[in-house]
């Protein structure tokens, strides 16, 4: 029995007792920064955290050195600058240590970290691993959807389909207005080979939904390829004007290869504010009609709105523009910076070769 499994039944093993104590102390508590670690982190200019939230993984790494976070939290944070650097084995390896800091008592920390262990097993193809690491989660968690979902993901991994479908029948059960669950279970099974199965899964949802309302459904048939139905019922809520609802009606319009009208839809929604993800959208929409110098545009726009969670693909996406427009040496210059900072890119990693033969 591996070492992780057996500290995983003994984090069981303490809650049995928590249990028995019939008091607060020990229950799930926060694993929030206190001021002073806030404080002492802030005197270098940036936190740890807002390092990690701008993918600077190695910087984060060096200023963890001279903060005292605790030895559990500081583990956990190395984790997470080692899988954000695709360094999955030295990941886990910090998350384990982590985990071995555990007084007793099960805080929210200890379900934080076995979070992130199991999605570093997930990348390093040790997927029995992962879902030990699961199942000990849902089983102290029973009403955690996401777990739920995740434990059905890694079922899918290990080609055992039906108590995928189990965990994601669990999930849904606890959450059964969360569409956004929904489509990623449809996806989850899509990309495992089961997309017929996924349509009829998430077909049923539909058809047994009294609360469902037009953008949702439209965004999911969106999703299982009913692009035309989506348009339809997207169409009923556009003057609601969100951009939501205008970035699935643009893609919907994309998807059936209308790309002019679908960039018109884009940015008619950038009209309502700035938007990382329609500026992104738009610009891979440009670059199916040829439009190098306007996809670029939309990629540098995207950038300039600071979204973290987009950073990464704009910054890939703008290289491309760049290829395009045949401009390599800015492209290959940027291509380096981005390497840089996501070293784990394998796909980067063979862009970069053939800018170099350029």
């Amino acid at each position: 029995m591996n070492k992780c499994f057996i500290r995983i039944l003994s984090i069981m093993v303490c809650l049995v007792v928590l249990t028995g104590c019939g008091s607060g102390a020990g229950t799930a508590g926060s694993s929030a920064v206190s001021d002073t670690e806030e404080a002492s982190a802030a005197a270098e200019g940036e936190t740890v955290y807002t390092l990690i939230e701008d993918m600077k993984y190695e910087e984060a790494l060096a200023l963890l050195e001279t903060l005292d976070l605790g030895d559990q939290e500081s583990l956990r944070v190395a984790g997470i600058c080692y899988m954000g650097q695709g360094q999955y084995e030295e990941a886990v390896e910090a998350f384990e240590e982590a985990l071995a800091c555990n007084n007793g008592f099960i805080y929210d920390i200890d379900y934080d970290i076995n979070r992130y262990l199991a999605v570093a097993y997930n990348k390093l193809g040790e997927y029995e691993k992962a879902e030990q690491v699961y199942a000990a989660i849902c089983a102290l968690q029973p009403k955690d959807s996401d777990a739920w979902y995740m434990h059905g993901v890694t079922y899918l991994e290990l080609g055992q389909y039906e108590s995928a479908v189990e965990c994601f029948d669990t999930a849904v059960g606890l959450a059964p207005t969360d569409y956004d669950l929904m489509i990623s279970i449809y996806q989850a099974l899509a990309q495992y080979g089961y997309r017929t199965l996924g349509e009829e899964y998430i077909a049923d949802i539909l058809d047994n939904s009294t609360t469902i309302g037009d953008y949702d459904r439209g965004r999911i048939l969106y999703y299982t390829g009913e692009y035309s139905q989506a348009i339809v019922y997207l169409e009923k809520v556009k003057s609601q004007g969100t951009q939501d609802v205008i970035l699935y009606l643009a893609m919907s319009y994309e998807a059936l290869g209308d790309y002019n009208y679908a960039a018109n839809v884009y940015t008619s929604g950038l009209e309502l504010g700035e938007s990382a993800v329609l500026y992104n959208q738009l610009g891979l929409c440009q670059l199916k009609r040829g439009l190098c110098e306007e996809a670029l545009e939309a990629f540098t726009s995207g950038l300039a709105c600071n979204d973290t969670s987009l950073r990464q693909n704009l910054r890939y996406n703008q290289i491309v523009a760049y290829e395009m427009l045949g401009d390599f040496a800015t492209a290959k210059e940027l291509m380096e910076s981005y390497i840089s900072d996501y070293p784990g890119d394998e796909e980067a990693q063979r862009e970069a070769l053939f800018l170099e033969s350029r």
